[in-house]
């Protein structure tokens, strides 16, 4: 079953200028899809799009068969479609408990708070060994824990994943994407995941999309891509 569709979309921020230009792409209900492509590919654009921060232009976006391109962020949210954005997501002058602890708006979310604050944990100790201390004295790897684990207080059905190793050394993200899998392998959820390290973005998902100026323009399982001749050259380097 397709817990994502999305159809012919097109967005952008100029009423004359398309970022999005007619993308078209699904997520199954049981897997991790990647979207992956360089700076400037549109990647955040789309992130936008779907949690309803930026509405689009054309195109149909449906979520477990409902629409919700004409939805509010915070009705998004409530369907279950929760975002890690690309920056911010914390504040700074609270704990990082309190940071969790606020981010528990769906009702669902609301009942499983103690559960999810303790995968949370479990997932980054870091976090609890820290949980005191304001925010804002975390480090940057941290810090993106912090807005994972504030998603994850959500009881997310369908988590988006915008470009979280931005600003992160390569080890960090590293370590990083393997709490991550192993996270969401425990709640059994969906992931859509937008990056620009294309070989680690590919390595977490098992399928994925290339996307280049606003457009699709390769798709297939994550090993297939990887073994392109453009994927290689244009966006591993080798």
């Amino acid at each position: 079953m397709k817990i994502l569709e999305v159809k012919d979309l097109r967005s952008g921020y100029d009423p004359e200028v398309d970022v999005l230009r007619g993308l078209s792409f699904e997520v199954e209900d049981d897997e991790c899809v990647a979207l992956v492509g360089a700076n400037g590919a549109g990647k955040s654009t789309l992130m936008k799009s779907l949690s309803g921060i930026l509405k689009p232009k054309q195109g149909e976006v449906y979520y477990r068969g409902e629409r919700i391109d004409k939805l509010l962020p915070h009705q998004i949210v409530e369907l279950g479609v929760v975002q890690v954005p690309e920056e911010g997501g914390t504040f700074s002058n609270l704990t990082i408990e309190e940071n969790l602890m606020i981010s528990c708006r769906r009702k669902k979310a609301k009942e499983e708070k103690e559960e999810n604050l303790h995968l949370v944990y479990e997932s980054f100790p870091a976090l609890e060994e820290k949980k005191q201390l304001l925010a804002g004295s975390l480090s940057g790897g941290q810090r993106k824990m912090l807005s994972i684990g504030k998603a994850i207080m959500e009881s997310p059905e369908l988590l988006l994943l915008d470009d979280i190793s931005m600003g992160l050394a390569p080890k960090v993200v590293e370590d990083l994407y393997v709490m991550l899998k192993d996270l969401t392998k425990k709640m059994n959820i969906p992931v859509l995941i937008v990056e620009q390290i294309v070989d680690i973005a590919l390595d977490f998902a098992e399928r994925g999309y290339v996307m280049t100026q606003g457009e699709i323009v390769l798709s297939g399982s994550s090993q297939e891509l990887l073994q392109t001749d453009e994927v290689k050259k244009i966006y591993i380097g080798i």
